[in-house]
């Protein structure tokens, strides 16, 4: 069978949140699409248990991967699996995005994706989550700056913007191109679409198209999710010889 969308979902460290999440894409599967799970975290023969059942309701392949590997190696290893299946788009999510029937019907973006070259990267709403949809610009770190400015596709109207959060449709194409930079296993967002903006790619965002935003804080995760502070923005900014992560052109 021949996909058009791979669903890329990221999992580290949050079984029972994984499980949830995973239940609402069930729900919610959009069309031609197959859902590609790269696990970071710990193997269990209850983890392949309830992946199985997954299975045989949606189209679904599970990856190991080694443990720890990180964010950015974990998404860039699953592009790679979604060229290898021919898939022309990735929808990229993670363990904690859960679908709803506003994220089910992906065809008018697909319609506009097809249609205008330029397009990369069409970012979507997480309901729950803080906006992170602006312009981006390096001075002494990471400048964010809001955007009032709008263009429209097919009828729909889409703000135009730098950086968006990781819930987005993008063609497999720009993903390749663009990859996430493995040495930031965290901090890797403002990174990777800092460096897209130099491509003939644009962003651009909707809201038409939603997801629910479930939290879920264990002991484990949080301890490799606060590397976030103490490393891996230390990271970045010697990567761009900066002093500063982010800086708000207008509070958030």
């Amino acid at each position: 069978m021949k996909f058009k969308i791979a669903i890329l979902l990221t999992t580290f460290l949050r079984d029972e949140l994984l499980y949830k999440t995973l239940q609402t894409i069930v729900e919610f599967f959009p069309k031609d699409t197959i859902l590609l799970i790269a696990d970071q975290g710990y193997g269990s023969e209850a983890k392949l248990i309830e992946i199985a059942k997954i299975k045989e309701k949606i189209a679904c392949e599970y990856f190991q991967l080694e443990f720890d590997c990180g964010l950015s190696f974990a998404r860039n290893y699953l592009v790679q699996k979604a060229q290898m299946l021919d898939c022309k788009y990735c929808l990229l999510t993670a363990d904690s995005i859960q679908f709803t029937k506003n994220t089910q019907n992906l065809d008018s973006i697909i319609e506009v994706l097809e249609q205008h070259e330029e397009v990369g990267i069409v970012g979507f709403d997480i309901l729950g989550r803080q906006s992170w949809e602006y312009y981006l610009i390096i001075t002494e770190g990471f400048k964010l700056i809001k955007s009032d400015d709008y263009i429209e596709y097919n009828g729909q109207q889409f703000k135009q913007v730098d950086v968006c959060r990781n819930f987005f449709l993008a063609k497999t194409k720009t993903l390749l191109e663009n990859t996430w930079d493995n040495d930031l296993k965290l901090a890797e967002h403002e990174d990777f679409f800092y460096r897209l903006k130099s491509t003939s790619y644009k962003v651009i965002f909707t809201n038409a198209i939603s997801a629910y935003y479930q939290d879920e804080k264990s002991t484990k995760y949080l301890q490799y999710r606060n590397r976030l502070y103490s490393l891996y923005s230390t990271k970045l900014k010697q990567k761009y010889n900066i002093k500063r992560w982010l800086i708000y052109d207008q509070p958030i």
